[in-house]
């Protein structure tokens, strides 16, 4: 077995029973991965910002533009620009502005530079972001719940078999379900009689709608939980020389000694 690949999985090992320690107690084990997976994650954007971001789209497009005007005056600093002869642009310049007039923010005097970079910022993504909201979340729901109720065969006539029968059930349900939902939230009149039966209709739609909503979340998270337990399962073998029964003992010998002085120490 590869020297990394017993590393990575002792460290996979011990960074998950550090986090799975916090279902017992708040303890330096579950500070140390939680500090430890929050700077690795800032390190990551980070890096990805630079060498995905800046370099490529912001520093070689400008610095290509700049080397190309300055050879025509000085023939020397030709070198540096690309091979492929990009003559690069100066469009960039804008949004790495507007990015570092964020940055302003740090020092008070100057922090009121940073409230031009936020307006546009925010008006340029309310303006992306409400047309697709609206193409998403209120044109292609509409579409979605315009369905035809039944599906014709080849010579016109209805079809009945069973998977076009069970469509056109979800169809009327789909629109029905919709209508007695909608109704739910009609506040304009007080409701009566027949209207109250109807919006009890609509909020049993809503309970089985979010009640699949938190299924599906829980679900997701189960699936991360599944994971870490295959590792820990994968890794307690002798190829890994048994890391999860050794760090798990570990770190119940840390938890004894721990909490065990604490208790000593404490009024």
């Amino acid at each position: 077995m590869d020297f990394t690949a017993i590393l990575g999985a002792w460290i996979a090992v011990g960074l998950t029973l550090f986090i799975l320690s916090f279902l017992y107690r708040d303890n330096p084990l579950f500070k140390i991965a939680e500090n430890l997976y929050i700077g690795i994650a800032i390190g990551y954007i980070f890096s990805i910002t630079i060498y995905n971001v800046w370099i490529p789209k912001i520093y070689q497009p400008v610095s290509n533009r700049v080397f190309t005007s300055l050879s025509n005056w000085v023939p020397w600093v030709s070198k540096f620009v690309t091979p492929a002869g990009d003559a690069g642009s100066l469009t960039p310049l804008f949004p790495a502005i507007i990015g570092i007039s964020l940055l302003t923010r740090i020092f008070p005097k100057i922090s009121w530079i940073s409230r031009y970079g936020f307006a546009f910022i925010v008006g340029y993504g309310a303006g992306l972001a409400i047309p697709a909201t609206v193409a998403t979340m209120f044109i292609a729901q509409i579409e979605g719940t315009i369905q035809p109720v039944f599906k014709l065969a080849s010579g016109g006539a209805i079809d009945l078999s069973g998977p076009a029968l069970w469509t056109s059930f979800s169809a009327i349900l789909l629109c029905l379900g919709v209508i007695v939902t909608l109704f739910y939230f009609f506040f304009s009149l007080e409701h009566g009689k027949i209207s109250k039966k109807v919006t009890k209709i609509g909020i049993y739609f809503l309970m089985v709608y979010f009640g699949a909503a938190f299924g599906t979340t829980v679900m997701g998270r189960f699936a991360l939980l599944y994971g870490r337990f295959f590792d820990l399962y994968t890794y307690r073998t002798s190829g890994y020389y048994h890391a999860t029964p050794i760090l798990i003992l570990l770190v119940l010998i840390f938890f004894f000694v721990y909490f065990g002085k604490s208790r000593k120490t404490s009024p």
